[in-house]
């Protein structure tokens, strides 16, 4: 039944890699680096990895098309019935800690499928996971029958379920942005509202803002965050890479970071880097404000 997280640590800061060396999709898109030159970054979609950079040439004098996220659009929760009193543990196995044990039942909301054998899940505020073969569908459920928090406060900070806090967040919006462990500021937008919220600054002045709370380096590695959007504080989490495409063409950000809120996912399935961004998420919760 064991199935351990297992897998290389998430690059942390700009690592150069050639061109080239990887055999999997990239991506590329343009920004300035911190000397103001601009730069082609390539980019590994399908393990969110910085792969490399050079100079801009009149070959890749373009910015990126955007690819459409509306087949993310679903986020439709999904409720499951426990078959038997069912173990919740901190992990996906029979090592982790015990949470709690279930009756027979117990409706639970799975937050994520992808492991096959082990679920998360959330009960009444409380995450881990479940064995999923003692677990079956509940289609007559709604999330009315659901015993279970997904919002809670801390102060006046509130940590939201991505399907709630997508809707709190208004595309095209600007927002203000504060780094928990610094206490830099700066304005984002929203773009697409997908497996997560991609963002960008609103301002080249929120551009060199955002840098600065990464020390004057692009890194993917998340960093903790508040959103205060329509007079609320959001626990979130940011990437500091950009990346793919964008919507903003005077910010000196060519591409978009990503935001992430508390169940949210990546698009390629990297199960460290969306660990690490809600480590971040909860980092940001446990901060208060």
């Amino acid at each position: 039944m064991k199935e351990f997280f297992v897998g290389a640590a998430l690059l942390s800061c700009l690592a150069l890699v050639p061109i080239g060396s990887t055999s999997h999709q990239v991506s590329a898109s343009i920004l300035a680096d911190t000397s103001g030159n601009e730069m082609y970054v390539a980019y590994n979609e399908e393990y969110g990895e910085y792969v490399g950079e050079h100079p801009r040439t009149p070959a890749t004098n373009q910015d990126v098309e955007y690819e459409t996220e509306d087949e993310y659009e679903d986020d439709s929760p999904l409720i499951y019935r426990t078959r038997v009193r069912l173990n919740l543990r901190r992990g996906p196995g029979t090592g982790y800690n015990l949470v709690k044990t279930t009756n027979p039942g117990q409706l639970v909301h799975v937050t994520d499928t992808r492991d096959g054998e082990w679920f998360a899940v959330e009960v009444n505020g409380q995450t881990g996971f479940m064995y999923a073969y003692f677990l079956e569908k509940a289609p007559e459920a709604t999330t009315e029958d659901l015993d279970v928090t997904t919002t809670l406060v801390n102060g006046t900070v509130e940590r939201l379920a991505w399907s709630e806090a997508r809707n709190v967040l208004t595309r095209g919006q600007a927002f203000t942005v504060v780094d928990v462990r610094t206490g830099i500021t700066w304005q984002m937008a929203s773009f697409s509202h997908g497996n997560h919220a991609d963002s960008e600054p609103v301002t080249a002045a929120d551009t060199a803002a955002m840098l600065r709370a990464w020390g004057g380096r692009w890194c993917w590695t998340p960093r903790p965050i508040h959103i205060h959007v329509n007079g609320r504080i959001l626990a979130a989490s940011v990437n500091g890479m950009p990346h793919a495409g964008s919507t903003i063409h005077n910010n000196n950000m060519r591409g978009h970071v990503c935001i992430h809120f508390y169940g949210s996912r990546t698009h390629n399935g990297n199960r460290s880097h969306e660990r690490d961004h809600q480590n971040a998420v909860n980092e940001a919760f446990n901060a208060g404000a």
